[in-house]
């Protein structure tokens, strides 16, 4: 009798096993929701910047102010949506967010003034908190006690793939159509990628299990986390939030590529820089967050900071050399791949679960500020030196 209980239980298990576990479904989830938030609406608006200016002849610093706005207004919400998510329904603001932020996005097909997008941009930031910011990582940590970090670096990198897809096909609709039904093209294509994809709230946790039969969370603190209250007066938290920060300021020397290449006697080149960049970014978040889960995520920022030190530090040697400028520009792709997966994996091994949302919008604050402002240093930094040299070495200090 013994004997063919044990076979029953045994069979059981086995069946169980088979079967695809929700945490799966609901990384697929998560990958559509980066792809049409992050990779079309986030990602895309660049591509649209030229025909709008040339069209309505606004001046390029008015216009870009927008995207400032835009910022502000999503750090703003930040805070709001972290103390939001565990206690309203995922699948209500995801929703919410996603059909506020595709209107936003939509309805600037049809402005002729430059204050216009200025509104548009502030209700985009903040709908972007809720739907496509704080919800895949916030998802992911939930769902995944196991393979957390290989789960992050799937997700995260597609918002890569759907920018790398959307922004050509966002060029070839403007040749076409024109740029104000672009607009709404591919604001209609980001919530046909979300909308469909309703995440849930974690019920049973993939390799909850096995965390659970370990010594190490048999106490109440390591299974809950640190308090949010707690966590903000500690040092960990400092130096994570120093080091999401750093990353933030090193990334922001990507939009200032070409300018670069231009500055070494690279023009010809310098268009394919932020390309190779970006395909080595999608690259980038599957090899982080599968080193993450191999070594943990400290040791895999540790290689990942290693990666970026290197990066400038071929930039800085380059002397125009464009063998040496392509591989700097496929490693920092890396370097930049860290802001979006090891920054929540930080957090969450840090501190547990407890206040992860809360803690992730505290940190990505500082992400969302350095970033904006990183692109000033650099330049403030070239205008008084005349050369990059500076900003690099900037960035190799902070590496």
């Amino acid at each position: 009798m013994r004997m063919r209980q044990h076979t029953t239980n045994q069979t059981g298990g086995e069946r169980r096993s088979r079967r695809l576990h929700p945490a799966w479904l609901i990384l697929i989830a998560c990958c559509f929701l980066q792809a049409g938030g992050m990779g079309t609406i986030n990602n895309a608006a660049g591509i649209m910047v030229p025909a709008v200016l040339g069209d309505l002849q606004f001046s390029q610093g008015s216009f870009m102010l927008y995207f400032t706005i835009q910022g502000l207004c999503m750090t703003a919400a930040l805070p709001v949506a972290g103390k939001l998510l565990p206690k309203v329904s995922m699948r209500v603001l995801v929703s919410v967010g996603m059909v506020a932020a595709a209107l936003a996005f939509a309805s600037m097909g049809q402005f002729n003034a430059v204050w216009q997008w200025y509104v548009a941009g502030a209700v985009l930031g903040v709908a972007a908190a809720f739907a496509f910011l704080l919800p895949a990582p916030v998802m992911i940590g939930n769902w995944f006690k196991k393979k957390a970090g290989l789960a992050m670096g799937i997700a995260m990198a597609c918002s890569g793939i759907g920018g790398a897809v959307m922004n050509p096909l966002g060029g070839a609709l403007i040749q076409s159509l024109g740029w104000r039904p672009t607009y709404a093209v591919l604001a209609l294509i980001a919530a046909v990628l979300v909308l469909p994809f309703k995440p849930a709230d974690p019920r049973d946790a993939y390799g909850a299990d096995e965390v659970e039969d370990t010594p190490a969370s048999s106490g109440a603190e390591t299974a809950s986390g640190v308090s949010a209250a707690r966590a903000v007066r500690s040092l960990a938290f400092a130096c994570v939030f120093l080091v999401a920060g750093f990353l933030s300021l090193e990334s922001a020397f990507l939009q200032l590529m070409p300018t670069y290449a231009g500055t070494v006697g690279l023009a010809a080149v310098a268009a394919f820089l932020p390309s190779i960049a970006m395909i080595s970014n999608i690259v980038g978040k599957l090899v982080l967050g599968w080193l993450a889960d191999a070594v943990g995520p400290r040791n895999a920022t540790l290689c990942g900071f290693g990666v970026g030190v290197t990066a400038f530090a071929l930039f800085l040697a380059s002397n125009g050399n464009v063998g040496m400028v392509m591989v700097a520009a496929a490693l920092f792709g890396v370097l930049t791949a860290m802001v979006t997966v090891n920054v929540p994996l930080l957090v969450r091994s840090a501190f547990g679960s407890k206040d992860y949302g809360t803690l992730f919008s505290y940190v990505s604050i500082g992400t969302s500020l350095v970033g904006s402002l990183g692109i000033s240093v650099y330049g403030f930094l070239f205008d008084r030196f005349g050369s990059y040299d500076p900003g690099l070495m900037l960035s190799i200090g902070t590496g």
